[in-house]
């Protein structure tokens, strides 16, 4: 695997403490944002929060984020978060609903590859996109193919599948066009309208 224990720093409780504080400011920002409610002095003192925040950036980008809803999943997330090279960003970029998804393709992909890369893990328009790239660096047709086939078939299910909750679930849309696939209560929380 790319990363090991000696690359991959641990964040002290302080400096999770602050980044939780800083996530929690952004998401309230997100919340406002999809209500229609943010105005621009809130957009701006949340960015200056977040810029005047005294941290290592490059020790933040590189340790492990586990998510905090991660529960049963957590170590199977760990795993994949050790997959991520130096510098690349190991946290996942998707909701609770998709860590069963995620965890299954990466089962899937360790199987044909046991020390493929993990790039990025994040939902994009609505679906699932998992980038990766084999351990080695001249893979084969052959090999890419299956694994691009199974990131597909990831990337297809995510499709039908509420990226909140884990259940059955369809694309939505917020009033500022932002598309999430959700069912239709997680979508009603979070106010979103089936997408037309």
């Amino acid at each position: 695997m790319s990363g090991t224990d000696d690359d991959i720093p641990e964040l002290t409780d302080a400096e999770k403490i602050l980044w939780q504080a800083a996530e929690s400011d952004f998401a309230a920002m997100g919340e406002a944002l999809h209500k229609g409610t943010a105005t621009p002095e809130d957009v701006d003192s949340a960015f200056a929060r977040l810029l005047s925040m005294d941290h290592d950036r490059d020790k933040h980008r590189n340790a492990l984020h586990i998510p905090a809803d991660a529960g049963e999943h957590a170590a199977a997330i760990e795993t994949i978060l050790r997959r991520i090279p130096t510098n690349w960003g190991r946290w996942l970029s998707v909701d609770a609903g998709w860590y069963p998804l995620v965890i299954a393709t990466d089962a899937q992909l360790a199987r044909l590859d046991p020390d493929y890369r993990v790039h990025q893990i994040k939902e994009k328009f609505g679906t699932l996109c998992y980038y990766f790239w084999p351990s080695s660096d001249d893979p084969g047709a052959q090999l890419l193919d299956a694994m691009y086939a199974i990131t597909d078939d990831a990337e297809r299910v995510s499709s039908i599948t509420c990226e909140r909750c884990g259940q059955p679930g369809t694309l939505h849309q917020s009033r500022r066009a932002w598309v999430k696939t959700l069912c239709t209560v997680c979508a009603e929380a979070l106010g979103f309208v089936p997408h037309q």
